[in-house]
């Protein structure tokens, strides 16, 4: 186990450190068959069907090997939606994983989103293989639909070294297993209780929300720090390799960033106000993180402007250890 600082400040920048057992979300995301997550998926919108509920994780991040350093993911049942953005980050992990030695693993990767993915279209991934060296290893990942590249990714791979350790402390979250189901926080909301039910299945995960979202409570009018929290599992199992689990965290990483931005701003991505995507992702893995297990999932934005906002996430295993931290720049625009 690392070195745990000292409790510094981590609220310091005035965020508040009270905590709700229960969260609201916003209006209607039903339309006839499909569900439009646009408020809870970060990169993009997504619109999906029962059939493409049902996949478990893995099932959803697949690729085939189709040449050299050359791989193709697989489509979605369902009418043409917009791709969930962590489903291409996973994949490209996936690609670049399998162009590196077995006695490497995945440190950082950062990715841009430069368009739109339709799930019923096959994603092509190109690795290129930038540098192998002594100790690390750099990949560059396009993914391309119909000859338009729509993301890219530069990831960097290391052999296991030890060295120093330290890490923030965790923030005093309740345990997972004390926060009341969504069944027990929505038994008297029958529309939000449905929504939570959408936005788990979404990404085939449980939840549990020690504090209510930022989004939630703009949904509200009221205006709060842009912070939030959530403790997550998947529902099924992900793989046992560290291609597997790295993968996974990366899919999941996407969900719910950006709308910390919206806080103070008494604004829902949801709305019709705003216009927003994604524009560029970021992950730092630190520690192995099962996310089998309950894991904590902390998110705040300390900046905004010029119609994008930056939000950073962290997230801890159930012991309290920093497993991996996310940086995500978005486009949050007002429409006139």
């Amino acid at each position: 186990m690392p070195l745990i600082l000292p409790n510094r400040a981590r609220m310091a920048q005035g965020f508040s450190t009270n905590s709700l057992n229960y969260f609201v979300t916003g209006d209607g995301y039903r339309e006839s068959s499909h569900i439009h997550l646009t408020d809870y998926t970060g990169s993009v919108a997504v619109e999906t069907t029962h059939d493409a509920l049902s996949r478990p994780i893995p099932e959803r991040i697949a690729l085939v090997e189709v040449g050299p350093l050359r791989f193709r993911g697989g489509v979605s049942p369902g009418p043409p939606t917009r791709t969930y953005g962590g489903e291409v980050a996973a994949q490209s992990v996936l690609a670049a994983y399998r162009t590196v030695s077995a006695d490497r693993d995945i440190h950082a990767a950062h990715m841009h989103f430069l368009l739109p993915g339709d799930t019923t279209v096959p994603v092509e991934f190109e690795v290129e293989e930038s540098r192998d060296g002594r100790s690390f290893s750099s990949r560059h990942v396009r993914a391309s639909q119909a000859g338009r590249v729509i993301f890219t990714m530069t990831a960097s791979f290391q052999r296991p070294e030890k060295g120093l350790e330290h890490q923030v402390p965790r923030l005093d979250a309740p345990r997972p297993e004390t926060l009341p189901t969504p069944e027990e926080m929505f038994a008297d909301d029958t529309e939000n209780l449905e929504w939570v039910r959408w936005l788990t299945d979404s990404i085939d995960v449980d939840a549990r929300f020690p504090m209510l979202p930022a989004r939630s409570s703009a949904a509200r009018g009221h205006r709060v720090d842009p912070r939030q929290s959530v403790w997550l599992r998947s529902r099924r199992r992900v793989g046992t390799t560290s291609a597997d689990r790295n993968a996974a965290l990366a899919y999941i990483s996407d969900l719910l960033l950006l709308s910390a931005a919206l806080g103070p701003h008494q604004l829902t991505l949801q709305g019709g106000e705003l216009q927003f995507a994604t524009v560029s992702h970021s992950i730092w893995f630190h520690a192995p993180l099962s996310v089998e297990d309950w894991f904590l999932y902390e998110q705040d934005s300390r900046w905004a402007g010029s119609s994008r906002a930056l939000c950073r996430g962290e997230m801890f295993d159930g012991t309290g250890r920093l497993c991996a931290t996310t940086m995500q720049e978005g486009l949050i625009r007002v429409r006139s």
